[in-house]
């Protein structure tokens, strides 16, 4: 079987080529057909942090290269796995490429978790499949948001037991801030922080209580505080600004992602330090908390209200590796309409 991949050079995110390999099934594996994926920025924030966050090593590509990681759902086109049948279909995490091979364990009928040699010491969140099911609503959509909405929802859940009155969130038009502002609005009060040309946008969701320009964080002194920041951007500079702006009514500093990933950090920052947050270890410590199903079910709840909440969402489908690159390319430079969801297939 020809399977297509695509590789990002681990040096420059912006340069994608295509690529394809021969690969056969082998016994206790099965081949996937990759169906549909979602494109956000959420996927430049695996290869930002591709190596320190071990994202490559998912699905490992030629070297200096990477394969991105996606959500999507897939369909078993061949199984040599006792208790996984060819038609079958899946939502989880695959790679950016037409087909991917897994070697499912712990096969129930919730799903299965690929047991492939060099997955077993990543984060087990990314390496559990389930089957897919209409309860989530549109596929489109729930490849889109469904592994984004657990961040925000974790967030949120983390944030609600702050003494911050207010919340910063940067790259306000990114999928992921979109799902914590809407969790978190009428709890505390939620700005954010976005580039001019999307400041329409992200006041229209009516999730946010203030939008502002990046080129306007000054403005922020006037805010009473006590506040946090959420950064979903890793631009250094308006981390900075922010910090300097809110001085010490800023009482927590949390780093999320990099979707302005091609701008530096800046050391020195002014007052409190900022925390990396790393989904999966708070998703674990959550389920600890909660008991799994205790977890699912205020998720879902939570899940269910922001699905309610997308009417401002254009979905725009296309296919082949040409297009699936062209894309990449688009959201490395930062040209992606905040209010289209791209979802892709190989």
């Amino acid at each position: 079987m020809l399977v297509t991949e695509l590789y990002v050079r681990r040096d420059d995110l912006a340069a994608i080529t295509a690529a394809t390999r021969d690969t056969s099934v082998g016994d206790g594996e099965a081949l996937f057909h990759i169906e549909s994926f979602a494109l956000t920025a959420n996927n430049m924030t695996y290869a930002a942090h591709g190596v320190d966050m071990a994202y490559w090593g998912f699905f490992p590509g030629p070297e200096g290269f990477g394969i991105v990681p996606v959500w999507g759902f897939a369909s078993v086109l061949e199984s040599r796995a006792p208790g996984i049948e060819p038609g079958q279909r899946f939502y989880g995490y695959w790679p950016m490429a037409s087909h991917a091979l897994l070697r499912p364990g712990r096969i129930s009928p919730r799903g299965f978790t690929d047991n492939a040699a060099h997955r077993a010491k990543l984060p087990p969140v990314y390496n559990n499949y389930v089957p897919a099911s209409p309860a989530y609503g549109p596929e489109a959509v729930q490849a889109l948001f469904r592994p984004l909405y657990t961040t925000s929802f974790v967030l949120d859940a983390m944030l609600s037991g702050s003494p911050a009155k207010a919340l910063v969130l940067t790259s306000a038009s990114s999928k992921t801030a979109l799902g914590l502002a809407q969790a978190a609005k009428g709890r505390k009060r939620v700005i954010g922080l976005t580039s001019a040309a999307n400041i329409g946008f992200v006041a229209a969701t009516g999730y946010y209580d203030a939008v502002v320009d990046y080129a306007d964080v000054s403005s922020l002194a006037a805010e009473a505080g006590p506040a946090a920041l959420v950064d979903f951007s890793g631009n250094g500079a308006v981390r900075h600004a922010v910090h300097t702006a809110l001085g010490d009514r800023l009482i927590e500093s949390h780093v999320v992602g990099d979707t302005h990933w091609e701008v530096g950090n800046t050391n020195n920052l002014p007052g409190v330090a900022p925390q990396l947050f790393f989904a999966p270890s708070v998703i674990v410590d959550r389920i600890a908390q909660w008991g799994a199903d205790g977890f699912e079910t205020r998720l879902a709840a939570a899940w269910a209200g922001f699905m309610a909440s997308t009417c401002w969402l254009r979905v725009v489908h296309d296919t082949g590796a040409d297009a699936v690159a062209a894309h990449w390319r688009a959201l490395a430079a930062g040209r992606i309409d905040p209010a289209e969801g791209l979802v892709l297939s190989v």
